[in-house]
């Protein structure tokens, strides 16, 4: 664990992304750590993944691993598993809307792939058993449809007072564009002219 390797694939796994992950990775046990660079390590040759995933993926583990006071994530028991999941339920009063079970069912999400992952990391990723550390834990359902109210959105008249006053073309442009394909923002913004039929 203490030697020039690690700290390599720690470096190589942080190597694009903001220094608090490093910071966050150099924090926690030297075992854990080693863990998730090399599963991030693994993931970029699997699925290359967006910088913004391997960080997010790096912040739940380490927070996941902090948790745990830095067991080991081999000797992790479902317990512990749900235990960190429910430390994300808020009540009807904190949380109205429900905010709370995406996060649930995202961090549910990414510890899966991980014990997935840890249990299994030679077979091909869409062959790897679901380990019982991770079985059978349910993926929430929202009461509401949206967490948008109908008042949240632009109506046309909105739209046109903007287009009316925005000085930049091009950030009109965007809107325009926004507003008729319903597109995320990066989405538009990885839009290239060649891509457009």
């Amino acid at each position: 664990e203490d030697n020039p390797l690690s700290e390599r694939k720690i470096e190589s796994a942080s190597t694009g992304l903001k220094p608090d992950c490093k910071k966050l990775l150099q924090r926690i046990s030297k075992k854990n750590a080693l863990a998730i660079a090399n599963y991030i390590i693994s993931m970029q040759t699997e699925i290359n993944p967006s910088d913004l995933y391997k960080r997010n993926v790096i912040l739940l583990l380490c927070k996941f691993s902090e948790s745990n006071n830095e067991k080991s994530f081999e000797q992790i028991t479902r317990q512990e598993v749900i235990g960190f999941l429910d430390s994300f339920r808020r009540s009807e009063t904190a949380d109205p809307l429900h905010k709370w079970i995406g996060t649930y069912n995202l961090y549910a999400i990414y510890l899966l792939r991980f014990f997935k992952w840890l249990y299994d990391p030679d077979v091909q990723p869409n062959k790897r058993a679901k380990p019982p550390v991770v079985d059978n834990i349910p993926k929430l359902k929202r009461k509401e449809q949206s967490t948008y109210k109908p008042s949240d959105l632009w109506t046309q008249e909105d739209d046109l007072l903007f287009l009316k006053y925005c000085p930049s073309k091009r950030m009109k442009c965007y809107h325009v564009m926004s507003r008729d394909t319903g597109c995320r923002p990066h989405e538009l913004l990885k839009l290239r002219i060649k891509e457009i039929v």
